[in-house]
């Protein structure tokens, strides 16, 4: 979760929303908001052309982490039509959205009117189980 040394989370976002998230969260923001719009001419088996990476940049990070997190879901969740994710980064690619062979590399996931599922810690990102879960949200694109 560290970019150059500063902490940094990356929610990503597919499509364009018509409005930004709100990722503040019981006094808790990011000092910035960094916003990229990925774009593909031919997203191939992925339904959209466009995924905007929203990261947010901290002097340190969040100290109920998995909380904040869990509310930076349900947020993007909030302004998309679909499922929304946060990843290390690096882990974008269009032809790796969900997949087991990136699920390592995701450690929350979220869909509209779905509980938010964030990684507990680093060893559960190369479980089997974790890549279920992030497999079972890649049948929902």
């Amino acid at each position: 979760m560290r970019f150059a040394a500063q902490p940094v989370v990356s929610v990503f976002v597919p499509g364009v929303p018509a409005v930004s998230p709100n990722f503040e969260f019981g006094g808790t923001a990011p000092a910035e908001v960094q916003t990229y719009s990925l774009e593909r001419d031919d997203p191939g088996p992925f339904p959209y052309a466009t995924v905007t990476e929203y990261d947010l940049v901290f002097d340190e990070l969040p100290a109920d982490l998995h909380g904040y997190l869990s509310h930076c879901l349900r947020a993007a969740c909030a302004v998309a039509d679909g499922v929304v994710w946060l990843g290390f980064e690096g882990s974008f690619h269009f032809d790796d959205i969900l997949t087991e062979a990136i699920a390592p590399q995701i450690y929350g996931v979220c869909a509209p009117g779905v509980e938010p599922v964030v990684a507990a810690d680093l060893d559960t990102l190369r479980t089997p189980e974790w890549r279920s879960v992030i497999g079972s949200f890649r049948r929902r694109l």
